[in-house]
């Protein structure tokens, strides 16, 4: 779940005075100008983005989204929406609750008898898994993604019960909260089994897609739609490959177009079909702790001063980043999409409550590639502990360094120089500290400002 000051947004504040003659213009405050700021430092190669008040709704495209259809961003153009995605299966539990398809508080296992759950599983809950309280890990341990990019298409049940069989569970279901890719994915399993649909895309499709008139909120995707989907980037720049999460399809997904997510958002306003509205509404409805703030079914709650909420979520995959939020108290909805790595929730807050404030991203950095010779690369092989649950491993496959943190798939290491090394898939480096004989002794990761040292274990 998911930054320099830029002049094209503010450089000075007008500043009121007696003297008739003098006047100042105040700074562009229009949703186009605010985009167009941030598309120009070069953080973001195109943004999408829609603002709803009281006054109506504006919309804004900026950039190149470079799909293959060669057309101009606009309102159809799609992009991957990543974990706004929980965001839409905890509309459908709600949905489903309903309905009387399901309980709160029924078991994953009263869903699927005989499920082979680590130990102590039998006593997940369905609000466990919505509320991130399951203690399932995020990503299945232990599996290697044959493919970087695409690195969540090979999931299967086979792969979440092999890592369910040598993985214990990481604390006792509802005992606290701790973000789980693969515990929103299950909660979207069991609501697909209770509603004997055929798939979460047969669910999503008859049950908030159709409602809502939505024309491109899917994953499973036509010829047509792929000519329309933007490119992802990564923060270095670079395209990536799109994610497929055909067994985490319940955790991120789904792929939409801004002029669909206009219409999600107006339904988390209490606009639309009614069913979806009341669905949307009791899903976004607080049920316990999380992160300093509430959550509902999958949908984060902020109280602001005014003891108004807002309800939102961020998505984020290899080349994309997502914002939906709202008010219903103020009338005030938002929407950011992005074909990179940087995302814009600080401008979706802020589009949602002005008084919230912007944080432009920085450009990327350009960073320069050089070689390292094998013998040099290996003195770096092996693994750093950066906390008791948390640990790097380093390995060397022909000319590459890889590197893979606790339930996260690998990535390739990238040479500054023999000791600093950058992934291009996320703004982050690996300085490494070597002893007298040249094996490196510890790491440093260097990411979103912060420096964490992992010392070298067996």
């Amino acid at each position: 779940m998911v930054r320099r000051t830029c002049r094209a947004i503010l450089v000075a504040t007008a500043v009121a005075t007696p003297v008739a003659a003098q006047s100042t213009t105040p700074p562009d405050t229009s949703l186009q100008a605010l985009v167009a700021a941030r598309v120009a430092i070069g953080a973001n190669p195109a943004i999408a983005a829609l603002r709803i008040t009281p006054a109506g709704v504006e919309t804004a495209f900026v950039g190149d989204a470079k799909s293959p259809d060669g057309r101009p961003l606009g309102p159809r153009t799609l992009f991957e929406i990543g974990s706004i995605t929980k965001a839409v299966t905890g509309t459908l539990f709600a949905d489903a609750i309903g309905r009387g398809e399901v309980r709160e508080d029924e078991r994953l296992v009263d869903v699927f008898p005989g499920l082979p759950l680590p130990k102590g599983g039998d006593a997940i809950t369905l609000l466990d898994l919505a509320t991130h309280r399951s203690g399932l890990e995020s990503f299945p341990s232990g599996f290697v993604p044959p493919d970087g990019g695409d690195p969540w298409a090979r999931v299967d049940s086979a792969v979440v019960a092999a890592s369910w069989a040598r993985t214990p569970l990481r604390f006792a279901p509802g005992t606290r909260a701790e973000y789980s890719n693969v515990g929103a994915a299950m909660l979207g399993h069991a609501l697909v089994a209770r509603a004997r649909m055929r798939d979460y895309e047969a669910l999503l499709r008859e049950r908030i897609a159709g409602p809502l008139g939505l024309r491109d909120f899917n994953y499973v995707l036509t010829a047509e739609q792929r000519a329309r989907f933007a490119t992802g980037h990564a923060r270095s720049g670079d395209t990536t490959a799109h994610w497929t999460l055909p067994y985490l399809a319940g955790a991120g997904a789904i792929v939409s177009s801004l002029a669909d997510m206009q219409r999600l958002a107006e339904a988390c306003l209490g606009r639309g079909p009614r069913e979806v509205v009341a669905a949307v509404a009791e899903a976004q409805r607080p049920r316990r702790d999380f992160q300093g703030m509430r959550v509902g079914l999958h949908w984060i709650a902020m109280t602001r001063p005014d003891s108004s909420v807002i309800h939102w979520h961020n998505g984020g995959t290899g080349g994309f980043r997502s914002y939906l939020g709202c008010n219903r108290a103020t009338g005030r909805a938002a929407v950011v999409l992005t074909n990179s790595e940087v995302g814009g929730d600080d401008l979706g807050m802020h589009l949602v409550d002005p008084a919230l404030p912007l944080r432009p991203p920085t450009p990327p950095v350009r960073r320069r590639e050089v070689a390292v010779d094998s013998v040099s690369m290996d003195r770096l092989v092996g693994r750093y502990a950066l906390a008791p649950t948390f640990v790097i491993t380093v390995t060397r496959e022909g000319t590459r360094l890889m590197a893979q943190a606790t339930n996260q798939p690998r990535f390739e290491l990238f040479a500054e120089s023999p000791d600093r090394w950058f992934l291009k898939v996320v703004e982050a480096q690996i300085e490494f500290e070597r002893g007298a004989d040249g094996r490196a002794s510890a790491l440093v990761l260097l990411q979103n400002g912060a420096r964490q040292r992992g010392v070298r274990i067996p």
